[in-house]
C-alpha cells in the first residue's frame, strides 16, 4: 500500500468555506479513494497561518519530521500556494523530500516532483505565488494605513483605554492609575522602580499576566512606556512598528524610516497636555544627567531640574560651597555650562562656558519666600487684574465666529475624493506615484478644514468650561498664599522654574500661578495669532 500524507493550509480563519480544512480533507479523501492501492496515513493542517514563512507552521514542520522517519511515501497538497508562498522554501523542501524518496503532488497545478520538468514548473508556480503574496501584502498594508489616516485605532492591550470598534474608550479605574503614575513621577520625584512598588502596594493589576501569581509585578519599561505615550493626551500615533519583510513578517521599531500616522485630539484624554509636556522634559533631564554625570544627579531635592541659568540657559547643579570658619559647608547651585567649560570663551568659532556666579541655596529659598509674601501683600491687586483679564478674554472669545456649515461641506467633499482615489489605486486604475501626488493635494485642502474645526472645538470647550477655568485660576492663586514654610515637597508642588541671573536677581515661576493667564495663549491658538 502507498502511504499518503496530506498537507492543507488556510491562511485565515475567515476564508471562504470552500477553502476550509474540512472541505480540503473531503477533497483529498475523494482523490485517494480513486487511486488503487493508496491509503491515507495522516492529514497535516495549519489553520490561520500565513504561507510566506515556515517558522510558525507547526503541522508542516511535523510532517517534515515524520518524512525523515519514512512514515509515508507521498505528499498530496492542493496547489503550490497552499504548500508555501516562499519560492526558496518550496524548492528547498521539495528537494529534501525527494532525497528521502518521497513524491509531492500539487493536484490543481498538475505538478509532480518526480516529473522530469517538475522542478522547473514548480519554480515558476512558486515564484508566481510569492509575487501574489507580495502584492496581497502591499494591498492589505495600504488598506490598513488608509484606515489609520481615517482615525481607526489599531491595538489590543493598553492601560487606561479599551479598544472598541477602532475607538479608544476610557477605562475609569485604569485612568485613575495613569494619573497617579504621572504625578508620582513629576510631583514626588519617584523613579520607575519606586512607581512599580507603589502600584503593587495599591493593588493595581497587570493586564493579562502570563502567571496570575505575578499580577502585581510591574516592569519599569511598562512605566516609561506609559509616561511617553501620546495617547494619554488624546492624540493617536500609529505605525510605531512596521513590517520589514513580508516573507518573514518581521516587525521593527519605527525610528522614522516610514511615515507615522499622527492625529491630534483623536479621543478623550486622560492627562492634560501641560502635565504631559512637563513629564517629557523631566524624562529628558533625568536621562541626560544619568548618561553624562550620574554623580551630580539627585531627584531627592525639590529644586532639582527647576533652576535655569539666566546667562546661558543651561540648568544648574547642586554642590557644596566654600567651607566656613566653623568647618560647616553650605549648599549652592552652579551653572552646568560653567562647571563643564569654565568662564565664557570662544573655541573653534563657538562660544562655550559661562560668566555666571554660584548662588547659595539659602538665597533661592529666601527668594521663594519673599515672592509668596509679595503675593500676599498685593493679593487684592492681583485678584482684580486676574478677574479683569479672564472677563476680557471670554468677551473677546465670544466675538470669534466660524462658518462650520461651509467647513463641514468642504471636508465631506475632500473625504469623498480620498475614498475614490483609494478605490482607483486598489483597482489598479492609477499607480502609487499618481496616488501619492493626488493624495498630497487633497491633504493640503483638508489641513485647513481640520485646523478650523480644531479651533472651533477649542473655543466651544473653553466656553463650556468657563466657570471651571475661572474657579481653578482663583483656587490655585489662593492655595499659593497658604504656603508659609518652604521645603522640598513645597518646591516640587509650587515651583515651575526659577531663572537665576545672580544672587540679587531671581525670577520665580510658580506652577499654576505663572499659568493663570494661560488663557491668553489659548486665545492666540483660537485666533491663529502668535
Amino acid at each position: 500500500m502507498v502511504r499518503v500524507a496530506v498537507y492543507a493550509r488556510v491562511s485565515t480563519d475567515h476564508e471562504d468555506q470552500k477553502n476550509s480544512v474540512e472541505n480540503q480533507e473531503m477533497y483529498f479523501m475523494d482523490y485517494i479513494e480513486k487511486q488503487e492501492g493508496w491509503e491515507l496515513y495522516k492529514m497535516y493542517a495549519d489553520e490561520g497561518i500565513s504561507g510566506t514563512s515556515l517558522k510558525k507552521r507547526d503541522k508542516f514542520n511535523k510532517m517534515m519530521s515524520d518524512a525523515k522517519l519514512k512514515k509515508f511515501d507521498i505528499v498530496l497538497t492542493k496547489e503550490v500556494c497552499r504548500f508555501a508562498r516562499n519560492t526558496l522554501d518550496t524548492i528547498e523542501k521539495k528537494r529534501e523530500l525527494k532525497k528521502l524518496g518521497i513524491e509531492v503532488r500539487f493536484l490543481i497545478d498538475n505538478i509532480s516532483t518526480f516529473d522530469t520538468d517538475g522542478e522547473l514548473r514548480l519554480t515558476i508556480m512558486a515564484g508566481l505565488a510569492q509575487d501574489e503574496s507580495r502584492r496581497t501584502s502591499e494591498r492589505v498594508q495600504f488598506g490598513v494605513i488608509q484606515q489609520m489616516k481615517k482615525g481607526v485605532a489599531f491595538g489590543n492591550i493598553m492601560y487606561g483605554y479599551e479598544f472598541k470598534n477602532g475607538k479608544l474608550i476610557v477605562n475609569k479605574k485604569e485612568a485613575e492609575m495613569i494619573r497617579k503614575i504621572y504625578h508620582w513621577y513629576l510631583d514626588y520625584g519617584y523613579g520607575g522602580h519606586k512607581i512599580c512598588s507603589k502600584l503593587k502596594e495599591e493593588k493595581y493589576e497587570i493586564k493579562r499576566p502570563k502567571n496570575p501569581k505575578n499580577k502585581y509585578n510591574w516592569g519599569v519599561d511598562t512605566i516609561f512606556g506609559i509616561l511617553k505615550n501620546v495617547k494619554y493626551i488624546g492624540d493617536l500615533k500609529q505605525r510605531i512598528t512596521y513590517t520589514t519583510d513580508y516573507l518573514e513578517h518581521k516587525s521593527k521599531k519605527n525610528n522614522g524610516e516610514v511615515e507615522f500616522i499622527y492625529i491630534k485630539d483623536h479621543h478623550e484624554p486622560i492627562i492634560d497636555r501641560e502635565l504631559f509636556e512637563k513629564v517629557q522634559v523631566e524624562l529628558a533631564r533625568r536621562s541626560n544627567i544619568n548618561k553624562k554625570d550620574k554623580t551630580n544627579y539627585s531627584n531627592s531635592h525639590g529644586l532639582s531640574g527647576k533652576l535655569v541659568c539666566g546667562h546661558c540657559g543651561y540648568g544648574l547643579v547642586r554642590s557644596y560651597g566654600k567651607e566656613r570658619v566653623d568647618g560647616s559647608r553650605r549648599f549652592c547651585w552652579k551653572c552646568k555650562m560653567k562647571v563643564n567649560h569654565g568662564a565664557e570663551k570662544i573655541i573653534n568659532g563657538y562660544k562655550v562656558g559661562c560668566n555666571s556666579d554660584r548662588v547659595s541655596e539659602s538665597s533661592i529659598i529666601d527668594s521663594i519666600g519673599q515672592s509668596l509674601k509679595m503675593m500676599n501683600r498685593d493679593k487684592e491687586i492681583i485678584y482684580n487684574n486676574l478677574k479683569n483679564n479672564i472677563e476680557n478674554y471670554f468677551d473677546n472669545l465670544l466675538k470669534v465666529n466660524y462658518n462650520m456649515k461651509e467647513i463641514n461641506e468642504k471636508e465631506n467633499i475632500y473625504k469623498e475624493k480620498t475614498d475614490r482615489l483609494v478605490e482607483l489605486y486598489l483597482n489598479g486604475v492609477i499607480d502609487k506615484k499618481t496616488f501619492d501626488k493626488k493624495e498630497e493635494e487633497i491633504n493640503k485642502e483638508l489641513k485647513y478644514t481640520e485646523e478650523i474645526r480644531k479651533k472651533n472645538l477649542l473655543k466651544k470647550q473653553i466656553l463650556e468650561d468657563r466657570k471651571i477655568i475661572t474657579d481653578t485660576a482663583f483656587k490655585v492663586f489662593y492655595e499659593l498664599l497658604e504656603y508659609k514654610k518652604i521645603n522640598d515637597d513645597v518646591c516640587r508642588k509650587i515651583i515651575d522654574k526659577i531663572v537665576v541671573h545672580d544672587k540679587h536677581n531671581i525670577d520665580i515661576y510658580f506652577n499654576g500661578y505663572s499659568n493663570l493667564f494661560y488663557i491668553n495663549n489659548v486665545e492666540s491658538k483660537v485666533s491663529g495669532e502668535h
